[in-house]
């Protein structure tokens, strides 16, 4: 169940798989400890290229409105070729060296339309709301979205976007959020579809065959997503001389000051990234000359930074990063913050010092202590970071760790999918950082008109799409019989279901129907005659109505597709699940009709 999830978003999009346990409910402790890159990698990682983009005199200032069509092309290009005034790594060199690398040739470069038109969006997303001298004091910076072009990163970086211009709104002309682009890495350097919805900056990402080499970690992506940013002269298009770097499971709660100054960049603290002493002997190795008090307990976002400092940083960072997932004992011991940790050391190899500020996001979740939910009530933090999950019994009891809740609100269930609009509201006794979460979620989707999944109007007239309820019986308990065990000894329902057997006929039944035997197993396995192996549990979920009610109602996988069953009294019956029915009433039909057997 767990290993199936962090394979899926390992291969799929490069998202971060699921985290450990909250750190106010459950140590846990990360170490520092990694193989060097090759000496001759790492020298060259922190020299700057002399190659030049070429020799276009430089363009004039991003104009304060978007450009469009063939004027917004041509002003990209001028601006993008403006970064020949200073040295930069070069895209053609990074791409070559991360090829290099992974045991490839380099990719080609993209199509140069589909790098202008990237480029164009980024150049109209520069403009700055105010003139200095209207704002003094002002120092504004640039949201940058770190991301992939997978279905699963697409609607989160949606509801960050929305969320993004609701707090820029909020703050005013004179507030530091500026321009904003998605970056994003995809297969080519193409363009997904949502360059019109959000301003955006096309890379390539690694090949197959490249990423295979490192596991399949498409976090990696993001360092070399700036790389090639940085090269194309994405910097150089930026009015703007800071840089805050997003992910897409962030939610601005309020309107985001520059919280850094151009020596002295700002991060959040993270609680598993701290290096100790007996670091040291592999930062010597990894990083000569770098103690482990150097080491910040940071990553790459939410960070604020200026471009002068992180374009100094980005090649490094990657090479860092791709060397820590080819030694097989920093990649075990760093384990999805590998990347993270990629960032962190290589800033410490260049003396660059981070403001900590603990205030930059939260990181609630079911299991958040009383403190950390009364100063997410007290509006301290600036950015809600949905990593961990709000899992809950429809009681309103929480869940433990690694537990999947009948009602669980957690990014991962959307994977392939976008979850369906409107969402609905947790059980009584959640916390509020968990209501507060689903309606940021909500409230996105809402107004977003083109979301691609709703429910259908009323609850008729088309499949109904699961989103929150469910899931517990779907992802863990209908597989793992350590989770029917504890069901076994804590759910009345099934302590009294356990090893009924019963008579069943196909259907409806009737009086002269033919009928056949049915068990359900105290294993939780369910025999049925002429049916292969099938699994059984409690199936909680509102979403299923009246033909199984809450408290009343099983599940059963039946050939592998999803079923429920309404234990009335000595009756047991059978339908398919609204989530798999064609529609409410096609789920109405009973499957199998069943009595008690003597």
């Amino acid at each position: 169940g767990e290993r199936t999830i962090l394979s899926a978003e390992r291969k799929g999009d490069g998202a971060r798989p699921r985290p450990p346990p909250p750190p106010s409910k459950a140590a846990g402790a990360w170490g520092c400890d990694a193989a060097p890159p090759p000496p001759s990698r790492l020298a060259a990682a922190r020299q700057t290229p002399s190659s030049r983009l070429g020799s276009t005199p430089a363009a004039s200032a991003p104009p304060s409105a978007p450009p469009s069509g063939a004027a917004a092309a041509t002003a990209a290009d001028a601006s993008s070729a403006a970064a020949s005034a200073e040295a930069m790594p070069s895209a053609t060199a990074a791409s070559t060296a991360a090829s290099a690398a992974a045991g490839s040739e380099p990719a080609a470069a993209s199509e140069p339309s589909a790098a202008a038109a990237s480029a164009a969006a980024t150049t109209a997303a520069a403009a700055s709301k105010s003139d200095a001298d209207d704002c003094p004091g002002r120092v504004p910076f640039h949201g940058l979205l770190t991301c992939q072009g997978s279905v699963y990163q697409q609607w989160q970086a949606r509801i960050m976007y929305f969320h993004w211009k609701k707090q820029a709104a909020a703050a005013g002309p004179c507030g530091d959020m500026g321009g904003f682009t998605r970056l994003v890495a995809s297969e080519g350097g193409k363009p997904d579809g949502l360059e019109a919805e959000m301003p955006s900056f096309f890379v390539r990402q690694y090949t197959t065959a490249e990423i295979a080499r490192y596991g399949h970690f498409g976090v990696l992506n993001r360092p070399f997503s700036v790389v090639q940013f940085a090269d194309r002269g994405g910097f150089e298009a930026l009015q703007e001389q800071f840089v805050y770097i997003a992910e897409t499971d962030h939610v601005l709660m309020r309107p985001l000051p520059n919280l850094a100054t151009p020596d002295k960049a700002a991060a959040f603290s993270f609680g598993y990234m701290h290096c100790g002493s007996s670091h040291q002997p592999l930062l010597d190795k990894f990083a000569p000359g770098v103690t482990y008090s150097d080491v910040q307990p940071v990553g790459p976002s939410p960070l604020v930074v200026s471009k002068p400092v992180l374009r100094r940083l980005a090649p490094l960072w990657l090479n860092l990063s791709l060397a820590l997932k080819l030694d097989p004992v920093a990649d075990r011991r760093f384990g999805w913050v590998l990347e993270m940790w990629g960032y962190s050391i290589a800033a410490a190899s260049e003396g660059i010092v981070h403001r900590l500020v603990e205030e930059f996001q939260v990181e609630p979740g079911a299991l958040s202590t009383e403190a950390q939910l009364a100063e997410f009530a007290a509006g301290r933090f600036y950015i809600f970071h949905y990593t961990y999950q709000f899992e809950y019994m429809l009681d309103g009891t929480p869940c433990q760790p690694w537990n999947i809740g009948e009602w669980s609100l957690d990014k991962r269930h959307f994977n392939q999918v976008s979850p369906a609009y409107p969402l609905p509201q947790p059980p009584p006794g959640a916390n509020a950082a968990g209501v507060w979460l689903l309606n940021a979620w909500n409230e996105a989707m809402g107004s977003i008109p083109s979301w691609p999944s709703k429910q259908p109007a009323g609850g008729e007239g088309g499949q109904v799409v699961q989103t929150l309820y469910g899931r517990r019986r779907l992802d863990w308990f209908s597989r793992h019989a350590n989770g029917f065990e504890q069901e076994a000894r804590k759910n009345p329902l099934i302590k009294r279901m356990r090893g009924k057997r019963y008579s069943c006929a196909a259907g409806a039944g009737g009086a002269d129907a033919q009928r056949v035997s049915a068990e359900l197993q105290p294993t939780g396995d369910m025999s049925l005659a002429g049916e292969p192996r099938a699994r059984w549990g409690a199936m909680n979920d509102p979403m299923q109505g009246p033909t199984c009610p809450v408290d009343a109602c099983l599940f059963v996988n039946l050939r592998g597709k999803e079923a429920v069953a309404h234990a009335d009294g000595s009756r047991l019956t059978v339908y398919e699940s609204v989530y798999t029915a064609r529609s409410r009433e096609a789920a109405r039909q009973p499957l199998w009709s069943c009595e008690a057997a003597e």
